[in-house]
């Protein structure tokens, strides 16, 4: 198979998977708590980084398809899946930011920076595009030192789902499905922090992403949608 016929059959398969995905974005129920932390963020047009797990990323289409006004800029590796998923997300009018921790990953901080100070907000997989799951790299935070943009830990859930047996368990709604979106408080790190500072924060949007994963996947166990969780915003 040639470059060219190879670049023709991503291409495609993404404008497919783009639609496919409409389709079933259509059909899904967000459950709203009126705690608008990420709508304020948004109406005030305020750059900031949403940071989720690999194995949540489909969140961040999602909320591109929702707030379509947004202007969204996600890290994306120079892997072949990565430029699938590059394609996708230019589908959804998300800007993608080629390079990894392993592939390009200065020079692509560098143009995360830069979007940021434009205005974008920056969708960052803290534990991608390899591992270990649920354990944040220091690039998140290196994007919010140098833009002074808040990091926003954010997961979903849906009632019904498909969970892949890839390294990231990666979670799939299906149609339908009631999703829960939970977000947890804005974390800013100060543009001269010290490394053990650096190394703080870290660790602090580390366990805010770990608390609102288990929030979101126990939403839909037994009597838990009956009590909205703290200082978290669901929608």
């Amino acid at each position: 198979m040639n470059v060219r016929h190879h670049q023709r059959l991503i291409r495609g398969g993404a404008w497919l998977a783009s639609w496919l995905l409409r389709g079933l974005f259509v059909t899904l129920r967000p459950i709203s708590v009126p705690q608008p932390i990420l709508g304020r963020l948004i109406q005030e047009k305020t750059p900031f980084v949403l940071a989720f797990w690999h194995g949540r990323m489909l969140c961040a289409l999602h909320l591109a398809y929702t707030y379509r006004q947004v202007r969204a800029t996600v890290m994306v590796s120079r892997s072949q899946d990565g430029e699938f998923i590059s394609q996708v997300s230019e589908c959804f009018g998300v800007h993608p930011t080629r390079g990894s921790t392993s592939r390009g990953g200065s020079r692509a901080m560098l143009q995360m920076v830069r979007r940021v100070q434009e205005g974008y907000v920056a969708c960052v997989t803290p534990d991608g595009p390899r591992g270990p799951r649920y354990r944040v790299q220091p690039g998140v935070i290196t994007v919010a030192q140098k833009t002074g943009a808040p990091i926003l830990p954010l997961a979903y859930d849906a009632e019904w789902k498909k969970v892949f047996q890839s390294w990231d368990r990666f979670v799939m709604p299906l149609p339908f499905s009631r999703i829960v979106v939970v977000y947890g408080e804005p974390i800013s790190v100060p543009a001269h922090a010290t490394p053990d500072m650096l190394q703080a924060k870290q660790q602090e949007v580390e366990a805010s992403l770990r608390q609102v994963t288990e929030l979101a996947d126990a939403y839909f166990q037994t009597g838990a949608q009956q009590r909205p969780p703290t200082r978290v915003k669901v929608e």
